[in-house]
């Protein structure tokens, strides 16, 4: 397997998908198998907030899907649908995977640092994301704390990921690529 250097992260791209799903089938149980049209949605709405890291030619280790959002604007989990918000105020970080593969080699941090520096290049003060199998330890050693939902809208969101689902956030500092 290749290590980390001599990936690359890219922003995603449609042709990825096939690959970013099978790796989100590896990753997660099947509850949270996403479709086809949902990644599709996301994608074409946000393609400057999601990434994969890969190996040539095109071999998806990794993906980080995130989005641009106000008040909120969470996608349900399998929604099929998604539009960005017309003035976001957080970058939410939808879906991250990492292949068993590349895990321990720096991906994560790699994806979040390309996530910090657009959310910073957009001016958006904070990451949030819904922890879900257990991941909310991870999320924390990464900065991130828990809060809770401030709408009943958004708490029906969080339910759509399941009971164990945790809604997080990170306050990104003033200095780029500080996490």
């Amino acid at each position: 397997m290749s290590c980390l250097s001599e990936l690359r992260c890219r922003a995603m791209r449609p042709e990825d998908l096939p690959q970013v799903l099978a790796l989100q089938h590896r990753c997660y149980q099947p509850d949270f198998h996403e479709p086809l049209d949902a990644f599709e949605s996301k994608l074409h709405a946000a393609p400057d907030t999601c990434w994969v890291i890969s190996a040539e030619p095109a071999n998806v280790l990794a993906y980080l899907v995130s989005l641009p959002v106000a008040d909120e604007n969470y996608p349900l989990l399998h929604a099929p649908q998604w539009a960005p918000a017309l003035q976001a105020d957080e970058l939410y970080l939808h879906d991250m995977a990492i292949s068993p593969a590349l895990r321990g080699q720096g991906a994560s941090h790699q994806l979040l640092q390309q996530a910090i520096a657009q959310a910073q290049g957009l001016r958006l003060p904070r990451l949030s994301l819904i922890a879900v199998q257990n991941s909310a330890s991870f999320w924390m050693r990464q900065g991130f704390s828990a809060r809770q939902p401030t709408s009943s809208q958004v708490a029906h969101k969080l339910a759509s990921f399941g009971a164990d689902a945790m809604l997080m956030s990170h306050t990104l500092a003033h200095n780029p690529g500080q996490f």
